[in-house]
């Protein structure tokens, strides 16, 4: 018996027991493709429609925006390279190679971004418009041998790049400011070298310090006696406007806005950042004022 089997997965074989006649065969030119010729032109028919609805070069790298935000540069955001494409549409893409053919030219800043994450855990970043040396509230700022900025979250690395030590550095970018009072600066002097200390509840030093404890034990060393409460801090001081705040000053905070109700005290650098005991679990460190956590009072002792 003859069976005819067209090679088509989803053909059936004839029914066992009939012959297919002469004339049921399909002519050659209106044969089924086979499954492999299918497939090639299923491929073929999907690059099409990826072509027409804009899609970027397979295997370049380059990716679409999408429903990403839009960035608000192009260059390097800390993960990514962003550009314009010749429509106006926003493209990224984790290869500096490609983000520079691109661009048309290569920004030595945004080059070296990605590659600097793993020197140190620093970081440059692109047009970093107004970035000052020093502590920004998040992370320490520097230029490096080339010029170029870099940025580390550690104080230490951030004194071995500045070549600084001390208040220098450790006042982020306030290193030519000094406290107009010698006794006062002793006593800014005293509190930065107490960064890198765990933060100590009821703690007076040497090996840690809680807010006021950090403070009182700061101004000791210049002279000035400060009670030990933070709220008795401030009754201490002279109170002073923000427009009026120096180095060597004092702020406060008030969870419920009132002098009884302070509950946290720091000295402040200049450049608006201030060095602080903060919170159990933490470092004595340079932080920076800002709205979200804005000083509720401002003294000078």
């Amino acid at each position: 018996m003859t069976t005819v089997n067209t090679g088509a997965p989803d053909a059936a074989d004839e029914p066992t027991g009939q012959h297919a006649p002469a004339t049921a065969a399909r002519p050659a030119d209106t044969a089924r493709p086979s499954r492999a010729a299918r497939i090639r032109r299923g491929i073929g028919m999907a690059a099409v429609i990826a072509v027409g609805a804009g899609a970027i070069g397979l295997g370049t790298g380059v990716t679409p925006a999408a429903a990403e935000k839009a960035p608000a540069h192009a260059g390097w955001d800390g993960s990514r390279y962003w550009f314009k494409n010749s429509q106006g549409q926003w493209r990224w893409t984790t290869h500096y190679s490609v983000y520079e053919a691109r661009t048309g030219g290569a920004k030595s800043s945004s080059k070296s971004s990605s590659k600097s994450s793993s020197k140190s855990g620093s970081s440059s970043k692109g047009s970093n418009g107004g970035i000052k040396q020093g502590w920004d509230g998040s992370r320490y700022w520097f230029k490096n041998s080339k010029g170029e900025w870099r940025w580390t979250s550690h104080y230490d690395i951030y004194l071995q790049r500045t070549g600084g030590s001390g208040s220098s550095a450790g006042s982020s970018g306030s290193s030519h400011e000094v406290a107009e009072d010698q006794d006062v600066e002793t006593a800014v002097e005293y509190a930065l070298a107490q960064l890198g200390k765990p933060f100590r509840t009821a703690g007076n030093g040497p090996d840690g310090y809680d807010c006021s404890g950090l403070v009182q034990q700061a101004f000791r060393r210049g002279g000035i006696d400060l009670p030990r409460v933070a709220n008795d801090q401030y009754a201490a001081t002279t109170p002073i406007r923000a427009s009026q705040l120096r180095r060597g000053d004092l702020l406060f905070w008030s969870p419920d806005g009132t002098a009884r109700g302070i509950q946290h005290v720091a000295i402040y650098l200049g450049n608006n950042q201030y060095v602080e005991a903060a919170r159990p679990g933490t470092l004595i460190r340079i932080s920076g004022i800002s709205r979200g956590y804005y000083p509720a009072f401002m003294g000078r002792p």
